[in-house]
């Protein structure tokens, strides 16, 4: 007989029903009368699991609509890469004919998350080479089905340094927190800017240790109209796009679970949700007996999984949120449509633990896929075969990602079971 952990944690008296697993007829098994009753179980991998499957590369970092920039942070390096909005032909005011002068790029951080306890040294680059947004990595420009093409030298190529500038969230009165970091801009730079491709820079820090993250750049220039020149006021050119690239890229695991990351991975779960389970000696009195899960009341089901310390170099710095849906089309993994989501909310997982805190049992509830399944076992005969995905939400959201024990061990994922027998016992 298989070995499941069995937890009986409620009674509930059902004395309308009248039922007895007693006969007789027959002489007496063992068996005594059970009222309806509440029993918890736990399923381990290899009784309801088959196949495990990660995959990587949903999204890009162009869509996640912030930056990151990291200079030897446990390992990690990243910089961002901002293309800047064509210039505006006409003031907020109407004025138009616009001459422009100097100018400042202004960078926007978070002034919470990050190593933001101590000035950071923050440096702006022109960018020389072409790159596609939603395919650049650190050692690529541009990597797409058509077109190959590596940076010159990894990490954005050749550049030309802009101006720099420490960004100091401490720097502000009253104890106020400063969120923004202004660099001059000359004139020269700001016609170079203006051209039609659109200005491209990359931020990056110098001293090592340090992880920001970028919020928003704009350029705002300096400016008068043909129909006011003693006038001066400022325009804003905002970023048209911002991804952002880091190094060392993260390998695919093995042996393990993993969610999240840029661009974001995937954990596929193939369920093969057993119908027959033993029961447990306070339903099946001292003989034993076996359940059939088809006929029962289901009122929970979860998947157990149980944290795993993430690598150094991409451990999560910030609460992340993992969501549960259902494979519709497993044939077609990696690119399967998904159902529904089956939590109410996504669950947030601090991110401790996967750090110092790893190891720790984390619950999701698939209560109305498998529902759903035994209601089919019940009418065929037969439990159909079920996949679920694991996701962060949103996708992709930062660099570090969720890991989770595999098959195999203590901490393989396991289906939790809440369901409510009366009587009789349903036996196969």
């Amino acid at each position: 007989m298989k070995r499941y952990m069995f937890l009986t944690v409620m009674v509930c008296v059902a004395a309308a029903s009248g039922c007895t697993e007693r006969n007789s007829t027959a002489p007496d098994l063992g068996f005594f009368q059970v009222d309806a009753r509440t029993v918890e179980v736990l399923i381990p991998f290899d009784d309801f699991a088959g196949e495990v499957q990660v995959f990587g590369g949903y999204g890009s970092s162009a869509d996640v609509g912030r930056g990151f920039v990291a200079n030897d942070f446990n390992g990690l390096n990243a910089r961002t890469l901002v293309v800047l909005d064509f210039y505006p032909t006409s003031s907020d005011q109407g004025f138009g004919n616009l001459t422009f002068f100097d100018g400042r790029l202004v960078l926007f951080f978070d002034t919470i998350r990050g190593t933001v306890d101590s000035p950071v040294d923050v440096e702006v680059f022109e960018v020389e080479e072409e790159w596609d947004a939603p395919s650049m990595t650190w050692e690529m420009a541009v990597d797409t089905a058509g077109d190959q093409r590596a940076w010159s030298q990894p990490g954005g190529g050749v550049m030309t340094l802009l101006g720099g500038g420490i960004f100091d969230v401490f720097s502000g009165e009253d104890d106020a927190r400063v969120d923004s970091l202004s660099i001059p801009i000359d004139s020269a730079t700001v016609v170079i800017l203006g051209e039609e491709s659109g200005g491209k820079l990359l931020v990056a820090v110098t001293e090592p240790g340090v992880f920001l993250h970028l919020v928003e750049v704009v350029l705002r220039l300096t400016t008068s109209a043909a129909s006011r020149p003693s006038e001066i006021f400022e325009e804003t050119v905002d970023v048209g796009f911002m991804s952002y690239m880091f190094d060392p890229a993260p390998t695919a695991p093995l042996g393990w679970l993993r969610v999240g990351g840029t661009p974001s991975w995937r954990s596929v779960l193939t369920m093969s949700i057993p119908s027959i389970i033993p029961g447990t000696p306070e339903v099946c009195g001292t003989v034993g007996c076996e359940v059939d899960l088809t006929t029962v009341n289901l009122n929970l089901a979860e998947l157990v999984l149980t944290t795993r310390q993430t690598e150094l170099v991409f451990q999560p710095l910030d609460t992340l949120s993992v969501d549960v849906r259902s494979v519709l089309s497993p044939e077609l993994l990696p690119k399967s449509p998904l159902g529904g989501p089956l939590l109410v909310f996504p669950k947030r997982i601090a991110p401790e633990l996967f750090s110092i805190q790893a190891g720790t049992q984390v619950s999701l509830s698939v209560t109305a896929l498998v529902a759903e399944a035994l209601e089919v076992g019940a009418l065929t005969g037969t439990v159909p075969v079920t996949s679920v995905a694991l996701f962060h939400v949103p996708e992709p959201l930062t660099i570090g990602f969720m890991s989770f024990e595999g098959a195999g061990g203590t901490g393989a994922p396991a289906l939790r079971l809440l369901y409510t027998i009366g009587n009789p016992v349903a036996l196969p």
